[in-house]
């Protein structure tokens, strides 16, 4: 069975095009031009991963994102989602990072590409455009968006010390069941794959 996916974006001749590379990949693509009318959608079809511009008319790309958060339950499949979009704004990424989005890309992007990340979302991987994305870190703001508790801190600076989740639960006093809570909640919070994304992000971050 093809993997299904939901392009929104109110450009019509962009996303009928975008529509012809992904079926020439292999995948069932279906166009909507109103984020609205595709929150419909998705409560009635099944689709694997949702394409959406951010700036659209009746509702943008961030609130849309937003709202398929929120109604997870009311899907037959939460699919994955990808943000495709001309905005460079770093105001808006982390937005969408804070709502754990699976991929930002250019529309600059190659065909190859695309249809590249597209695979990996599908793996539960994520991918983020190299160029906004360092933005993002290196943003001199972005440590006072993301707040930490003190537990998660002191979890974060153990696994900076290299120990293990057992040494971490033994020195804090908590179950290993606490401490794979907590990295878990950091790695969320971070947008990190493992725990050499963590490291990165205090070291970025002078944490």
């Amino acid at each position: 069975m093809k993997d299904r996916i939901l392009i929104v974006d109110d450009h019509k001749i962009f996303s009928e095009s975008l529509k012809v590379v992904l079926e020439r990949n292999n995948f069932e693509a279906i166009c909507i031009s109103d984020a609205s009318v595709a929150l419909k959608y998705l409560k009635t079809e099944v689709f694997d991963v949702v394409i959406t511009d951010i700036e659209m008319p009746h509702m943008n790309g961030v609130t849309f994102i937003k709202e398929i958060k929120k109604n997870e339950s009311s899907y037959i499949k939460v699919p994955k989602n990808i943000i495709l979009t001309s905005h460079t704004s770093i105001k808006i990424f982390r937005q969408l990072i804070n709502l754990n989005i699976d991929a930002y890309l250019s529309k600059n992007v190659s065909s190859i590409e695309l249809i590249s990340v597209v695979k990996k979302v599908l793996q539960n991987e994520k991918y983020f455009e190299k160029t906004i994305y360092e933005a993002y870190l290196k943003d001199s703001n972005i440590n006072s968006k993301i707040e930490f508790t003190p537990r998660e801190l002191d979890i974060l600076k153990l696994i900076l010390e290299e120990k293990t989740t057992m040494e971490i639960a033994d020195e804090l006093k908590i179950s290993n069941f606490t401490v794979e809570g907590h990295r878990k909640n950091l790695m969320q919070k971070t947008n990190s794959k493992n725990v050499v994304g963590l490291i990165k992000y205090a070291i970025l971050n002078n944490i």
